[in-house]
């Protein structure tokens, strides 16, 4: 086994507090080293990955040889470079490669040069699911080019992170590559939960009904289980080993806020509200109170808000607490989070789900027969 350990060596990119990292080593692998260039958010990761080098600095002033450590065999390089220069594109893209070349996107080709200088058998790069569409795909095709000129073949799939396990309606793109030989399509894990599969999807009941009621405002950083009796098996799971609740704190809402909240009814949003408590939030499902037998929507940095979507507590009249979120996206109640409330807003809305991660990291193990 100490054979098969040594050749399961990742370095994750962009790794915000880790989500990826934990996911890969639930699946067996180490993580040789971690770049964020955001302290906050690398001091969250650096709590919960002690054993990991963290490298915190802008990635373009990165030296990949700092990346590897002092290792010279590296297995994936996984990581979901931030994006934003869709717009500037444009038409312009089919000819000259605007994506890339647009300064927005510098981060991109930050990764390529990053897989290009380590050589890993495999990359996992993870992404909005809406890119894969921008200007009729382009977008994607200059991105699978690129790592075709640098010498590995890539498919690129949306994932439902529900279909794995995470009880959250969550898609992403995840781009897959291999410099090996094999087909990058061997590389996706097959959906474990879901509409005729053996298990059926995990519900917001199911994942949070276990913690304490808190009201809106209170709450805090360190807590006890209310009871440990009658878990569901998700609840079990990310419990694990854990004593303590941590980052169960409720935001504190403007009592018409609160008024609003009491009025909205489970699965339902701003729309059933009477005319006298209507809002002018343009969001889609504003003050959307979530159905506890469903996985939730897409947990955002701002989960912790009623206005901006789909973040009511199921019978709760509050947002979200950040564990509340933490366990829609599969993190275990050891994980702790660590900083300012807009901070781990971003940490828990920004993170790859683990159980997604680890699915991932598990087929490619299975593959390469690891």
């Amino acid at each position: 086994m100490a054979g098969k350990k040594s050749k399961l060596k990742i370095i994750d990119l962009f790794a915000g507090v880790g989500g990826i990292s934990v996911g890969f080593k639930k699946a067996g692998f180490d993580v040789v080293s971690a770049n964020e260039y955001n302290a906050e958010i690398a001091n969250t990761y650096i709590k919960n990955h002690p054993g990991t080098k963290m490298i915190v600095e802008d990635i373009t002033k990165v030296d990949s040889k700092e990346l590897l450590n002092g290792e010279k065999d590296i297995c994936v390089v996984v990581g979901g470079p931030p994006c934003q220069g869709f717009s500037m594109a444009g038409r312009r893209i089919r000819n000259d490669g605007a994506f890339l070349n647009d300064p927005r996107n510098e981060l991109f080709k930050e990764f390529i040069r990053v897989v290009k200088d380590v050589k890993p058998k495999i990359f996992v790069m993870e992404n909005v699911a809406a890119m894969l569409n921008i200007h009729g795909g382009t977008v994607k095709n200059e991105i699978i080019k690129k790592f075709k000129e640098i010498g590995y073949e890539t498919k690129v799939h949306v994932l439902l992170a529900a279909d794995y396990g995470v009880p959250q309606l969550r898609r992403r793109a995840v781009f897959i590559g291999n410099r090996i030989g094999i087909d990058p399509e061997d590389f996706f894990p097959d959906k474990t939960h879901g509409p005729q599969k053996q298990r059926p999807y995990v519900t917001v009941a199911e994942t949070i009904l276990d913690l304490p009621k808190v009201s809106a405002g209170l709450g805090q950083f360190e807590s006890e289980y209310a009871f440990n009796k009658n878990l569901t098996q998700y609840q079990k799971e990310r419990r694990g080993k854990s004593k303590k609740l941590y980052n169960h704190q409720a935001t504190k809402h403007d009592p018409r806020i609160i008024k609003i909240l009491k009025s909205i009814k489970e699965g339902e949003g701003r729309s059933s509200l009477p005319l006298a408590l209507q809002t002018k939030s343009i969001h889609s499902g504003a003050f959307g109170r979530i159905n506890r037998n469903k996985p939730a929507y897409t947990i955002t940095t701002r989960f912790d808000t009623p206005s901006v979507g789909r973040v009511t507590h199921p019978l709760q009249h509050r947002a979200l607490t950040p564990r509340e979120a933490a366990r829609i996206q599969s993190f275990n109640d050891d994980f702790i989070f660590y900083g300012s409330r807009g901070s781990v807003g971003i940490q828990i809305g920004n993170s790859v789900p683990p159980l997604l991660a680890q699915s991932i990291a598990l087929k490619i193990r299975k593959v390469l027969k690891l």
